[in-house]
C-alpha cells in the first residue's frame, strides 16, 4: 500500500490543507478481502474519490470532521483520491450543515456529481497528477451555495496549525478579537468540533509525525509538545485516538509512506 500527500496551488492553501493518494495492490489470493484500514483524527473534512478497479466501480464521498480514530474497509486493486479541508471550510465542497457530519460519511449519488468531480474521478489511476488535476478544478471552484468563509475562524485555524495546538485559547481569542466564550461559540458553529479538540489533534499528530516519520528523540518530542512526560503523551494518543501507539505503528508499517504534507 502506498499513501502519498501534496500540497496545493498556493491560491488554495487558505482552504486546503492537501491533496492524498492511497494505492491498494491487487490481491494476490483469488479472495479479494477487505482491508480494515486505520485512520487517525485531523480535525478536518475530506471529499474522497474513490476508484474500485476490480470492479470496475467509483464513488465520491464527503467525509465530516474528523475527531475520532475511524476504521474504514479498503479494497484490493482500488485506488482513493482525497482534498483534505482546512477547518470552516466544509460547506466549500458540502451543502450539508457541518455539525450533522461531525465524523460521519455522506456518499453522492451519481447524479449529484459537479461536471468537474466527474472529469477526475475518470482520470484517477495510480500514475495520475493529481495536484495537477485538482489544482486545475479547483482554482476555478467557488464553491457551494451558501459557502462564506468565516476570516476570524481562519485566523484561528491557521494559528493552531502553525504552531501544532500550543496557543492558549486566551491568546486565540485575543487573535480574533472575540471573548473566550464567543470564540468557543462561534469555533464549534464553523467547524462542529471544539478548540480545544483540534488544538489536542493537531498536537498529537505534530508529534506522531516527529516521532515515527522524522524519527525524533522521544524526550524531545514530549519537550516540544508540551507533554508532561512520556506516559502523558501515551495518555494523551490513547483519549484521542482511542488505540495503542505500538499498535498503530505496527499498522502503518505496512504502509509505505512516499511523502506526507
Amino acid at each position: 500500500m502506498i499513501y502519498k500527500e501534496y500540497l496545493p496551488a498556493p491560491a488554495l492553501q487558505d482552504k486546503v490543507e492537501c491533496y492524498w493518494k492511497f494505492i491498494i495492490p491487487a490481491s494476490q489470493s483469488e479472495s479479494a478481502k477487505p482491508i480494515p484500514h486505520i485512520v487517525l483524527p485531523h480535525g478536518c473534512c475530506e471529499l474522497v474519490f474513490i476508484k474500485l478497479m476490480a470492479i470496475n466501480q467509483e464513488f465520491i464521498a464527503f467525509k465530516g470532521t474528523s475527531t475520532s480514530k475511524f476504521t474504514v474497509d479498503v479494497f484490493p486493486d482500488a485506488i482513493y483520491a482525497g482534498i483534505r479541508l482546512k477547518p470552516g471550510h466544509s460547506k466549500w465542497l458540502c451543502a450539508a450543515p457541518v455539525a450533522e457530519l461531525l465524523n460521519e460519511r455522506l456518499l453522492y449519488p451519481p447524479a449529484d456529481w459537479h461536471s468537474w468531480q466527474k472529469d477526475l474521478i475518470g482520470q484517477i489511476s495510480a500514475e495520475m497528477d493529481i495536484q495537477g488535476l485538482l489544482n486545475a478544478a479547483l482554482l476555478d471552484w467557488k464553491g457551494e451555495i451558501g459557502y462564506q468563509p468565516h476570516e476570524r475562524i481562519n485566523l484561528v485555524t491557521n494559528r493552531v496549525v502553525s504552531d501544532q495546538g500550543k496557543t492558549s485559547i486566551i491568546e486565540l481569542a485575543d487573535l480574533a478579537c472575540l471573548s473566550v466564550r464567543q470564540l468557543q461559540r462561534v469555533f464549534k458553529q464553523e467547524t462542529g468540533m471544539s478548540i480545544k479538540q483540534f488544538s489536542q489533534i493537531k498536537k498529537l499528530r505534530h508529534a506522531i509525525l516527529q516521532l515515527y516519520f522524522k524519527q525524533q528523540n522521544q524526550n524531545e518530542m514530549i519537550v516540544d509538545h508540551d507533554y508532561t512526560d512520556l506516559s502523558h503523551f501515551y495518555k494523551s494518543f490513547r483519549n484521542i485516538a482511542q488505540y495503542k501507539l505500538e499498535d498503530f505503528f505496527k499498522y502503518i508499517d505496512l504502509i509505505d509512506h512516499q511523502q506526507i504534507v
